[in-house]
């Protein structure tokens, strides 16, 4: 398995560790080449030192760690560096993987599959494509690039480079039907799968003891537990809240970090409404099922691009793992998966009124009505996102493609 990111990230960044663990859960000898941990704050944690590789074992997996250039923050310079960096490192050392049957590539960045093609190209070894957000869109169309002259040519650039990738893949799965769907006409042998991302389950699950330490019990609470940056649109919640003044016992609590936290902070000032929002900052993330079981009702919120209606983001199956109720503010299979398991409510994203009808809602819910509907996000998730699902699926992928391999 090729990813940037590994345990002991967190948040999205896990993902790629919860695949290598169900893999390996399943019989198979799983083998990780990786970054140093860096997610989300951009520097590398305590207890690494970058160097030009470090091998440790953990679970019985082995991992290659390789250097990159971490950043996470708002600067196009540093975060494309850090993109080629890794990618570059991965390329270069790709031949501890020489061995394998088939190499699974946790595709974002894209630049990721690099090492892949590499990979297959002089060794043989066939790589399936594990597609979590859409290129070019997601460099381009998010603002990543600001002057479009460049924009456009980086466009073109990673078109014909995606092209090829796509072509060379024995597998591509893709985290929804409508990445899936796009996906198909982007120049790849097979078609693209829908493989939804599961959580980490024996982290991610029911909580039953849901006594209040951390917010206070007397508001309701709708909370945001994650990555904290430009594209969540968090500020749209804020401003949805500083319209609810009639609704004083409401409240906001962030749990995470990044780029728009400290701006989300003045904001909350400006509006007045900095005594009903709460930043709780970071938590290990075997607090955070215990911390998010608190609120009465979990955010998951993204910006209104068509590069994100076929997104489905990491924290809505944790919070569905969790058995707790959804804001949704994102468009598109995201929404449907809500509004198929009547597990919260759904709001425009980026619409402040939307945004707000949907937290007067929970504000509105009975308790047991709340609870009702994390029972059905809780059973929703074991049957449509779970671990148990996802894994046989990308078992089988892997199994299909390994009859491939050049010896």
């Amino acid at each position: 398995m090729v990813s940037q990111w590994y345990e002991p990230e967190t948040g999205s960044a896990a993902h790629p560790t919860a695949i290598a663990r169900a893999l390996a859960a399943r019989g198979h000898e799983v083998k990780v080449l990786t970054g140093f941990p860096s997610y989300p704050m951009g520097k590398i944690y305590d207890g690494y030192r970058r160097r030009l590789r470090s091998e440790e074992v953990r679970d019985g997996i082995r991992v290659l760690r390789v250097p990159d250039a971490p950043s996470h923050d708002r600067s196009a310079v540093r975060r494309a560096l850090s993109l080629t960096s890794f990618a570059t490192s991965a390329t270069a050392q790709v031949g501890w993987l020489r061995d394998v049957d088939v190499c699974l590539t946790y595709l974002t960045p894209a630049t990721v599959g690099a090492g892949a093609m590499t990979l297959r190209r002089i060794w043989g070894v066939p790589y399936v494509l594990y597609v979590q957000d859409l290129w070019p869109e997601t460099v381009t169309a998010s603002g990543f690039i600001g002057d479009s002259r460049v924009s456009s040519a980086a466009e073109r650039l990673l078109n014909a480079w995606l092209a090829r990738l796509y072509r060379g893949a024995e597998g591509i799965a893709a985290l929804s039907p409508t990445m899936a769907r796009t996906l198909d006409g982007r120049g790849g042998r097979v078609p693209a799968e829908a493989v939804p991302n599961w959580v980490d389950e024996s982290v991610f699950r029911t909580v039953t003891d849901r006594q209040r330490s951390v917010l206070d019990p007397e508001r309701r609470w709708v909370m945001y537990a994650g990555g904290m940056g430009e594209v969540q649109s968090l500020d749209t919640a804020v401003r949805a809240l500083h319209l609810l003044d009639d609704l004083p016992d409401l409240g906001l609590a962030f749990a995470g970090g990044g780029v728009v936290a400290e701006p989300l902070e003045r904001l909350t000032r400006d509006l007045g409404v900095a005594h009903r929002v709460r930043f709780l900052g970071s938590f290990p993330v075997a607090e955070m099922p215990g911390l998010m079981a608190e609120a009465d009702a979990q955010l998951v919120s993204l910006k209104d691009l068509p590069l994100f209606h076929g997104t489905i983001p990491s924290k809505l199956q944790a919070s569905m793992a969790c058995g707790l109720p959804i804001v949704c503010a994102v468009a598109g299979d995201a929404a449907d998966v809500v509004r198929r398991a009547g597990c919260g409510f759904v709001a425009e994203p980026g619409d402040v009124a939307s945004v707000a009808a949907a937290l007067r809602q929970v504000a509105e819910t009975s308790p047991e009505e709340l609870a009702d509907m994390g029972r059905r996000a809780r059973t929703a998730y074991v049957d449509e996102l779970g671990e148990s699902v996802g894994s046989a699926h990308l078992e089988r992928m892997l199994r299909d493609a390994a009859k491939t391999r050049r010896t």
